[in-house]
């Protein structure tokens, strides 16, 4: 059984971060780290896309994700 399946790391907060971070109020899903901007994957935790050298981008990025939808 390898680590991604055991019950401890489904239930880490590691990968719980980011879940239901999408709300009205706050700053979303985007957060800065030390490499940058990153956005949080709102339904299943943990992080979704990173790398972006600005907040303006990751946004472009999500916007363009819902536009597909």
């Amino acid at each position: 059984m390898g680590l991604f399946k055991t019950p401890f790391f489904n239930k880490s907060p590691f990968k719980q971060a980011g879940k239901g971070c999408a709300k009205p109020e706050g700053d979303g899903c985007i957060r800065k780290g030390s490499q940058g901007y990153y956005i949080l994957n709102n339904k299943k935790g943990g992080i979704w896309r990173d790398g972006f050298s600005s907040r303006a981008e990751a946004q472009k990025q999500i916007e363009a994700l819902h536009a597909n939808k």
